[in-house]
């Protein structure tokens, strides 16, 4: 009897230790460790032995501004990133790492040497960077990583990770989808999408996202619900790297004009347009912009961008990628400079243009989309604090700051490229009151738009000091398009102002 029972668990022993074997297999090949879950993670084996010789990890610390309170600094912030060395000496990041900057430290993975950078060449449109150490001497010996070839759809990436320890962690995922994507305010580039999750990160802003041994992208932005990571696409970092290498850097181009679709029958039999011809209506030609040198008009239909006839939607296709937007066409495929051929349907005919692109600033805007790396330009004139409306002024408002900003300036910016009756090159506002004696009752003004000061048209904040020369009948006189429409400042009182400003708040006065 006890010998059938010693042959029943010894039996069903063998079979559970075989389960449990058999379990920690799949398990292991799914990825899945005591240290977290890697969907689809690669072992630490297919990390190349001499991997940490192409990285270094990049210490940034930074300050920013407060727009609305633009005499004041933001307490100062560390961020941690893994940089990517690439050729010509530099190393490879996101360019937002490194807005506001004071210090930029680097330190090699494997023998901890630290040495400060300076930025070469940064492009925040684009949320690329390039440092470069203050000793070359860091980087002696180290191995630059190659770029690799285009992604499609199915390509399995590997996120490179690293712990405080230098260790370098793959977290390898399926390329779901290759699309346009958000990089930073407005602008769109192509992006890779990722199916993968990265539970560890370790506070790391840039991490390198590597097909094969060469760099594929860097991580923009990771989904933290949800197993979707964004990766800046391989095209837009060769595009960067083509054009940091000449000086002076000139960006990505732009045709500098809004479109919408021809899907509509009605649109469509008003414009006369053909039924076999494809191609995008244009809204709105930028004054000034490309285009609008060019001789590209509101109204047009763009058929071709050089050889590549677009769709009803805005679309081409791409021999790598299938139908991608013209957005990716204009402003990867092409450089600034280039004169590229543009066909359009006018007048119920087809006509040839040639447009040279261009980059268009973040200062030509009426509404500039960022401000970065530099104080917010301001003037405080009897207590009352000027400055030019920017997006980074509307942000202020917070997360949710398309709803909750003033809606008179959410106007101005999002329809600024359509205000051509309006001559003025920047929205001048008075932004807030500092309280004196002598401001008493002006307290609750904020975010008043100025028209006119003294009589004279105010284009951007630099017309302000020129205004304050003629006072009007011994006053100055502030026009405003909001109520109370007027104000009144005593020239002689001015000086006492910016005095109790200045002793009471600390806060300078130009």
């Amino acid at each position: 009897m006890k010998s059938n029972l010693k042959k029943y668990f010894d039996s069903h022993r063998t079979r559970l230790v075989r389960t449990v074997l058999i379990l920690l297999i799949g398990l292991v090949g799914l990825g899945i460790t005591a240290c977290g879950t890697l969907r689809g993670a690669t072992s630490l084996d297919s990390v190349p032995a001499d991997a940490r010789e192409s990285l270094l990890r990049v210490t940034v610390t930074r300050q920013g501004y407060l727009f609305n309170r633009p005499w004041q600094q933001q307490r100062p912030a560390t961020q941690t990133a893994i940089g990517v060395i690439v050729a010509g000496g530099q190393v490879l990041v996101n360019g937002l790492l490194v807005a506001d900057q004071r210090y930029i430290e680097l330190e090699t993975l494997d023998t901890r040497r630290k040495a400060p950078a300076e930025v070469h060449v940064v492009d925040y449109e684009a949320n690329l960077a390039l440092l470069r150490p203050l000793d070359p001497l860091l980087l002696e010996g180290r191995k630059p990583m190659d770029l690799a070839g285009d992604v499609a759809v199915g390509d399995l990436l590997s996120v490179w990770q690293v712990n405080p320890g230098g260790v370098v962690i793959p977290a390898s995922g399926e390329v779901t989808s290759v699309e346009l994507g958000a990089y930073f305010q407005d602008n769109h580039f192509l992006t890779y999408h990722l199916d993968a999750s990265l539970p560890y990160r370790f506070n790391s802003i840039t991490l390198p996202v590597v097909k094969g041994n060469a760099l594929a992208g860097l991580v923009l932005r990771q989904n933290p619900s949800g197993q979707a990571v964004e990766v800046v696409a391989t095209p837009v970092i060769r595009h960067f790297l083509e054009d940091a290498g000449e000086a002076p850097y000139r960006g990505f181009p732009m045709g500098a004009f809004h479109y919408g679709p021809t899907l509509d029958p009605q649109l469509r039999r008003y414009i006369g347009l053909p039924e076999a011809l494809t191609g995008i209506y244009v809204r709105k030609v930028i004054r000034g912009g490309p285009a609008d040198e060019a001789g590209l008009r509101a109204g047009d239909v763009l058929l071709r961008i050089g050889d590549f006839q677009l769709t009803n939607t805005g679309r081409y296709e791409h021999p790598r990628y299938g139908q991608t937007s013209l957005v990716h066409l204009i402003r990867t495929h092409y450089h600034v400079g280039d004169k590229v051929p543009f066909q359009v349907f006018r007048d119920g005919g087809i006509l040839d243009l040639e447009i040279v692109l261009g980059h268009r600033r973040p200062e030509q805007f009426l509404v500039p989309p960022y401000m970065v790396d530099q104080a917010p330009e301001h003037l405080i004139v009897g207590g009352l604090v000027l400055q030019e409306l920017s997006m980074s002024y509307l942000r202020e408002y917070g997360t949710d700051w398309q709803a909750n900003a003033p809606i008179h300036l959410l106007y101005y910016q999002q329809n600024q490229d359509y205000l051509d009756s309006d001559q003025r090159e920047k929205i001048v506002i008075i932004s807030s009151v500092i309280p004196t004696s002598y401001t008493i009752g002006f307290e609750p003004i904020s975010n008043l738009e100025v028209l006119r000061i003294n009589g004279q048209p105010i284009r951007n904040l630099a017309d302000v000091p020129r205004s304050l020369r003629t006072p009007v009948d011994g006053f100055h006189r502030i026009e405003l398009r909001q109520h109370p429409k007027l104000l009144f400042l005593d020239p002689a009182e001015l000086p006492l102002i910016d005095e109790i400003i200045t002793q009471r708040y600390g806060i300078p006065v130009r």
